[in-house]
């Protein structure tokens, strides 16, 4: 059950990164990051996950806009980049607990 469980979370979340793109994962990975910094509480978590995306995203957007000063890199670039090593840190050091 725990296995079915698993590879099912995995797929509902590949498909939604496919529609949404790169950009809404990091939806899933600032949630976490925020978690382990303010804890569980809803009150405080949700507000502190709306303010940390969007500092998220616009500081890889302005850093995407000046990477490459003539050209744009696209923002999905610099989130995939940052966005996976950070969700697989995240899902291993909670293996360790």
């Amino acid at each position: 059950m725990r296995m079915a469980g698993m590879l099912v979370a995995s797929l509902v979340t590949a498909v939604i990164v496919s529609f949404l793109g790169v950009i809404g994962f990091v939806g899933l990975v600032v949630r976490h990051m925020v978690r382990r910094i303010i804890g569980g509480d809803n009150r405080f978590l949700m507000p502190a996950t709306i303010i940390c995306g969007s500092l998220l995203l616009l500081v890889s957007d302005t850093v995407a806009r000046l990477m490459l000063a003539p050209h744009v890199l696209p923002v999905s670039v610099l989130t995939a980049f940052m966005g996976a090593p950070i969700f697989i840190y995240l899902i291993l050091r909670r293996g360790q607990k």
